[in-house]
């Protein structure tokens, strides 16, 4: 429950810096970019749902396994980067064509869909089978 919380705050303080007061604006007009930035911020947590449905599990990708075959850190880093590239790609590319937000938007709920999907998949095909003991966080007694 511990590293749940303290992953969770770290999300949030994180997210703080991508609204940054000193960041270039991507709206030259009111109200421009609102769909595409809510489908951002559901790609970020359905991506972060999915990581931690399978946080000390066996994981079937061996992009995200680590050597002992459990989605780790290594994992995690990896979603991330993903995440990272694919709204720091968009950012640029919908920068010069407006036109194509909408586009951008959709495909983006629907990864969000997916990956939220994964994580109920994940989430039922774990029930009632405890994580290893190494990977839980124990209280100090």
């Amino acid at each position: 429950m511990q590293f749940l919380f303290t992953f969770a705050l770290f999300i949030l303080l994180s997210a703080h810096t991508a609204f940054a007061q000193n960041l270039p604006s991507f709206d030259s007009k009111p109200g421009r970019g609102r769909w595409w930035k809510t489908s951002i911020a559901a790609l970020a947590a359905a991506t972060t749902v999915d990581a931690h449905s399978s946080w000390g599990r066996l994981e079937a990708n061996p992009v995200l396994r680590g050597s002992d075959g459990r989605f780790r850190a290594k994992g995690i880093a990896i979603k991330g980067l993903i995440l990272g590239g694919v709204a720091g790609a968009q950012y640029f590319l919908l920068k010069n064509n407006s036109k194509a937000e909408k586009y951008g938007a959709i495909t983006n709920f629907a990864l969000s869909g997916v990956l939220a999907g994964v994580a109920v998949s994940n989430y039922r095909r774990h029930t009632g089978i405890p994580r290893p003991a190494r990977f839980t966080v124990s209280s100090p007694r």
